[in-house]
């Protein structure tokens, strides 16, 4: 009996002690990531430019155009450029969260963008069927492309998913060369129009990121920005005659970039 209740001592006593030991060798639970902080980082992806050319013809004195060909000349002289290009971004940024949100604000400048075109025809078929002629080489080129935008944005743990919206800014150059013949010229026709200058404009997108150690993020995101319209213009002479014109145009430039990056956040 002593032996018995020796037994059922040591079991009281060491049931406690094997229960705290399981409770220390339990695995404790991960901390949830915090995304606040400053950050900077590198991105790469693809760019798709944009740009829209709408050209209001205006005859000189004397007319270098019949009336009845200026709506065909019109179109025939407002490509829609179209352009891809690889691009490269820096960008550096700060978040802070609250629960489960994550307010930001982030700053980035992308590497060149381009969009061309080349137009060959005949915008004088009304008046000058047989031999009429014209050619548009033009191009609009974004030097460089920054932005800064707020950013808002939803956490589970090491994901974040987010929107923005804010400004953009591009260095942009257009030009545009013609060159054709028409019915009331006399011999080829010439003119070129070029313009550059600084664009402010808009940028809205989304993406989304992920922390693969405390301070490094991967990220993946879709950005559209818009730098609104630059103007250009240029007097369209003739080799052998004083006919002119004058071509006034307007360019609107706007895009779309995807890419994919890495930061380091302090």
């Amino acid at each position: 009996m002593r032996k018995i209740a020796f037994a059922a001592i040591a079991a009281l006593i060491s049931t406690p002690v094997l229960a705290a030991d399981m409770a220390v060798k339990a695995p404790l639970p991960s901390p949830v990531y915090d995304w606040t902080g400053f950050y900077f980082g590198v991105t790469a992806g693809a760019g798709w430019e944009r740009a829209r050319v709408t050209n209001t013809v205006v005859n000189g004195v004397p007319a270098l155009y019949s009336p009845l060909d200026i709506p065909a000349l019109t179109a025939f002289s407002s490509p829609t450029m179209h352009g891809t290009n690889g691009v490269f971004s820096a960008k550096a940024g700060y978040n802070k969260q609250w629960g489960a949100w994550v307010l930001g604000l982030e700053a980035d400048i992308s590497s060149r963008m381009n969009a061309e075109s080349n137009t060959i025809g005949n915008p004088f078929f009304v008046t000058f069927p047989g031999a009429g002629i014209g050619g548009i080489a033009a191009s609009a080129n974004t030097s460089w492309l920054a932005t800064i935008r707020p950013r808002l944005g939803y956490a589970s743990d090491r994901v974040l998913v987010y929107a923005t919206a804010g400004g953009a800014f591009g260095q942009v150059k257009f030009v545009d060369a013609y060159k054709g013949f028409s019915p009331l010229g006399s011999g080829f026709e010439f003119g070129l129009a070029t313009a550059s200058q600084t664009r402010g404009g808009w940028s809205a997108g989304a993406g989304i990121e992920y922390a693969v150690a405390p301070h490094w993020i991967l990220s993946a995101e879709y950005l559209h920005f818009d730098l609104g319209s630059i103007a250009a213009a240029t007097l369209v002479t003739t080799q052998f005659s004083p006919s002119n014109a004058t071509f006034n145009f307007s360019t609107r430039v706007s895009g779309d970039i995807a890419r994919v990056g890495a930061a380091y956040k302090f």
